[in-house]
């Protein structure tokens, strides 16, 4: 479902005008960028090419929401998936910490084995959103190799990334995370990293019956 089904029936010109305005007020401006990029994207190889020459000019909301749209619409374009994997590689590398997120987590939805050494880098990342997005990717492209990670992730410093790693483990469904999460429960202050903690609980036990 939209969460902004006021968009859904504009064509591509409206929705590149609402794209190159400011966000509205009191919105979340990625999620708003998001989905008219995604829109965008599924006019076809017009929508495609206006946020391949947005990139370069976009601000950082504006540009994690064309790095979301690329790796979501079917590259039925122009634009062949090894361009669209250079760009996201090359902005590993990108000073602004919510960039290389999205980079990582675009990377994860497309669903690419590949070299992991440019993400696994990024795991000591200075930002807590960087990290987590390294936990998402693990999990969802190599779940074989994500458990120890998620688990040392536990204890890191930013409850941001322990909310995350406990997020993923439940995703995760292995059962031998079950007393990770339960000492988790019982040491970590924070709400937000118990309430994942719990629900990933509820999963596992669902799991193991």
């Amino acid at each position: 479902m939209s969460f902004y089904p006021e968009l859904d029936h504009l064509n591509l010109e409206q929705l590149i005008r609402i794209f190159q305005l400011p966000a509205p007020e009191n919105e979340d401006a990625v999620l708003f960028y998001q989905e008219v990029s995604y829109l965008i994207a599924t006019q076809g190889e017009m929508g495609i090419k206006f946020l391949w020459n947005e990139i370069d000019k976009a601000n950082t909301a504006q540009l994690q929401a064309i790095l979301f749209a690329l790796a979501e619409v079917p590259l039925e374009h122009p634009f062949s998936q090894s361009e669209l994997l250079n760009l996201l590689v090359n902005y590993l590398h990108d000073k602004r910490p919510l960039i290389v997120m999205e980079a990582i987590d675009s990377l994860s939805r497309l669903g690419v084995i590949g070299n992991l050494k440019p993400v696994l880098a990024l795991r000591e990342h200075s930002s807590p959103y960087v990290r987590s997005s390294v936990l998402r990717f693990m999990r969802r492209l190599y779940p074989e190799k994500a458990l120890p990670l998620l688990i040392e992730s536990l204890n890191d410093h930013d409850y941001i990334v322990r909310e995350s790693a406990a997020d993923e483990l439940g995703e995760l469904e292995v059962v031998e995370a079950i007393p990770f999460l339960n000492s988790l429960m019982e040491k970590d202050t924070h709400p937000d990293v118990r309430e994942a903690a719990q629900t990933s609980l509820d999963i596992l036990s669902a799991v193991a019956c």
